[in-house]
């Protein structure tokens, strides 16, 4: 009996009831609990954040078309593809916006070059825009390289700067 009265004793003692229960925030905010041996990674910055897809930025029908040709080669071989990019009627291709493609490592393929810019573009007119992806893919299979293309198209208003992924089919026999 002498242990169950100093346990009460001791709870009392430090304000607490042995019924007592952790007391909720009283600031609105949810209570936070420290696990130990995991890190607070916080929020997402760099590349990561940068990727975030807007699809209020991708080109609209209206606008243009963009197509994505496929690569084809044999293993150790350059294959080749064309990105092609037309306004559509009352609009054209901004030739000084800073039209850039970025192209994502990809496993098994070797890139020309990862980033093509407006001074790399085969064709760049406000009638339309190519460029060419040249990447080497080691093995026989079927590869995708992601990648982000920017770019602008105008109205004889305004322009609108265009940022959406990209995809590219390569084949290798």
């Amino acid at each position: 009996m002498s242990r169950i009265a100093l346990l009460v004793l001791a709870l009392t003692a430090c304000g607490k009831k042995p019924d007592d229960k952790p007391a909720a925030p009283t600031n609105g905010e949810a209570e936070v609990v420290k696990v130990p041996g995991t890190a607070d990674k916080g929020p997402v910055v760099g590349a990561a954040a940068q990727a975030a897809d807007d699809p209020k930025k991708h080109l609209q029908p209206e606008e243009g078309t963009l197509e994505i040709g496929k690569a084809e080669a044999k293993a150790g071989g350059e294959a080749v593809a064309k990105i092609t990019v037309k306004p559509g009627a009352g609009y054209h291709i901004s030739t000084d916006f800073p039209t850039e493609l970025k192209l994502d490592p990809t496993p098994g393929v070797k890139l020309a070059k990862d980033t093509i810019g407006k001074s790399d573009a085969d064709s760049l007119t406000e009638q339309g825009m190519l460029l060419t992806v040249k990447a080497t893919p080691e093995k026989p299979g079927t590869y995708e390289i992601k990648g982000w293309f920017k770019f602008g198209v105008c109205d004889k208003e305004s322009c609108h700067p265009k940022r959406q992924p990209i995809a590219i089919q390569v084949a290798a026999n």
